[in-house]
């Protein structure tokens, strides 16, 4: 009976500590295959799904709620074919909230995959009702919208990074002009008064550098541009919108294939390749606000900003 017992015992024993055996080599095998010793993901793979290539041992800071503060020169202006008479220009401040996100594309190249996803609000500012020698006009432009940066940066250090991005977005304005009295073309009254009335829609673009000092804190230069539509006529945008989309997607798919052979180019690549095209795309649209269709120039805001970024 007792050697049963006995017996009993030292099998239980054996396999409590066979159990505890394999656990730890579980938990080895677990931690070494996800960090030190594991073999990054290749990111060619996954290039036809256009995952975003972050490697398992990567990394990773991401969903960042995040406040930018802005402020710096303004300048409306339409086309000069279109409107002679110029704006004085004024000063703005912008604020966005949203969410910003970081993390390693190539693992031990220090390359970031960047992106804030936010909503805006912006005002110009200046005393509107003042006149100056050259009878200019005066704007005051109230905006807000969405907006959506992305782009590439360096890890420099733990917590110093410098991205270069490319943004877009949807703004919806509200205008007030004054020292309209030395307009004498009829049809740059009209743009005006049309302008003046109402909520307008509008687009923007910004490029910008970003520089994360610390954990918290980062500060940003920017030049960014919204056009204010007088009319939304939908069929005409949504065409040179998909024009401007398949430009905008080869140049991201030829980025792409970039980062897999020569990763340190790529943020710079990124910055001059997206924001030239949009830049194009602007120019394009001076005369007509939905290129290629033949339609009414636009008014544009032209900003250079500086800023601080708050990064909870």
């Amino acid at each position: 009976m007792y050697k049963y017992l006995l017996l009993f015992l030292i099998s239980t024993v054996a396999i409590n500590a066979q159990d505890s055996t394999v656990t730890k080599e579980y938990n080895v095998k677990v931690t070494t295959t996800y960090s030190e010793n594991g073999v990054p993901i290749d990111s060619s793979k996954y290039d036809e799904w256009d995952f975003e290539f972050w490697s398992m041992d990567s990394y990773s800071d991401l969903e960042r709620p995040t406040i930018e503060l802005e402020y710096g020169m303004n300048e409306a202006f339409y086309n000069k074919d279109a409107f002679s008479t110029e704006f004085n220009p004024n000063t703005r401040i912008n604020g966005k909230i949203g969410f910003a996100d970081y993390g390693e594309t190539v693992a031990g190249t220090g390359l970031l995959k960047y992106s804030f996803n936010s909503l805006f609000a912006a005002q110009s500012l200046g005393d509107i009702e003042s006149v100056g020698d050259d009878f200019s006009l005066n704007s005051k432009v109230l905006s807000f919208g969405t907006h959506t940066s992305n782009g590439y940066g360096y890890q420099v250090s733990n917590n110093f990074q410098i991205i270069l991005t490319h943004g877009t977005g949807l703004s919806w304005n509200s205008l007030d002009f004054t020292n309209t009295n030395g307009l004498v073309d009829s049809s740059q009254i009209n743009r005006i008064n049309v302008m003046d009335d109402g909520i307008r829609f509008g687009e923007t673009f910004e490029a910008a550098i970003k520089i994360r000092l610390v954990e918290n804190i980062g500060i940003t230069a920017s030049y960014g541009e919204n056009l204010i539509m007088p009319r939304f006529l939908i069929w005409h945008w949504t065409l040179g919108k998909l024009i401007e989309g398949t430009t905008q997607g080869i140049a991201s798919y030829f980025v792409d294939r970039v980062k897999t052979t020569s990763p340190t180019l790529v943020p710079i690549l990124y910055f001059v390749v997206k924001n030239g095209i949009s830049y194009g795309f602007h120019r394009l649209r001076e005369n007509n606000m939905n290129w290629p269709s033949n339609t009414a120039p636009p008014l544009f805001q032209r900003n250079f900003n500086i800023g601080v970024s708050f990064i909870f």
